[in-house]
């Protein structure tokens, strides 16, 4: 083959490394010769910057009569192979009957089926490394999404807990601005305002509505049921008239009336005390 051919072989194997260079993946060479019938790699991931220079001095140093290139990316994957024929062509009159091939065109048709049979399998190896890896991906994705949906839950319960627990502070406040002391609130409003159980002077009798203040409980009745009597009905108005009583005092007497109903609720016969000490009083007065 002529000098232009080994212009036109460099030429084409140089355009179809360009596309991969185009895109940033690296490409080398590997390079046969054939001699005598006998083939000889003497080239081997060679960058493709030096493919010229290398072809063209293998070709006046080792005058082969068949030169081999086969192309591959960083990754060792053929990309492309060409074969240049120096041999000259000696003109022969046709023939009736069909020579066959030599040895070197059948190594070189070998060689290029190996190397489509060992594409086919990096293929079909890469694509199940593809697929378990994204297989992997997805399960990671929903393992994340679920511990991010547990942390927001985690962090709305710390902030319902921390307003909670601010709200209850600012009643407590309240409670002891009007004259309500701290030992007289029952324990789940007093954990809530972070008073320490020792804080506790004396136990309130348990109440079941856990409201955190000791309060007592409205008679109700159920629809259908027989009327009220006449001293469930005395009773009631006397509970609205003190709660309107309770409704016109001050704050500083409202707080220490709730001492008193809190004295009494833990020992009832105090009740009877203060109406006879309220009775000598008067008598004292008068």
């Amino acid at each position: 083959m002529s000098a232009s051919s080994i212009k036109y072989f460099l030429k084409s194997l140089n355009d179809r490394a360009k596309k991969e260079t185009d895109k940033g993946i690296g490409v080398c060479f590997n390079a046969f010769i054939v001699s005598d019938n006998r083939s000889q790699k003497l080239l081997e991931k060679e960058p493709i910057e030096n493919l010229n220079r290398k072809i063209n001095n293998l070709v006046k140093t080792e005058t082969p009569e068949i030169v081999k290139v086969d192309l591959f990316n960083d990754s060792g994957q053929w990309l492309d192979g060409n074969v240049c024929d120096l041999r000259p062509k000696i003109e022969a009159p046709p023939s009736p009957s069909f020579q066959g091939l030599g040895e070197a065109e059948i190594n070189a048709m070998v060689e290029r089926r190996f190397d489509e049979k060992r594409r086919e399998y990096e293929f079909v190896e890469m694509r199940e490394i593809v697929k378990e890896l994204s297989d992997e991906n997805d399960e990671l994705k929903a393992r994340i999404e679920e511990l991010e949906t547990q942390n927001n839950d985690m962090q709305d319960d710390l902030e319902k807990k921390k307003q909670f627990r601010y709200y209850a502070g600012m009643l407590g406040d309240i409670l002891e601005s009007i004259g309500i002391r701290k030992e007289k609130l029952s324990k789940p409003i007093a954990e809530l305002m972070g008073i320490d159980e020792k804080e506790v002077q004396k136990q309130l009798p348990e109440k079941s509505d856990q409201s955190g203040i000791v309060e007592e409980q409205p008679v109700t009745h159920p629809r259908g049921s027989a009327p009220i009597s006449s001293e469930d009905q005395k009773r009631t108005e006397v509970i609205s008239l003190i709660s309107q009583f309770l409704y016109s005092v001050d704050n500083q007497l409202l707080g220490e009336l709730f001492t008193i109903f809190s004295e009494i609720e833990s020992n009832r016969g105090l009740a009877a005390e203060i109406l006879e000490y309220i009775e000598k009083k008067k008598d004292f007065a008068s």
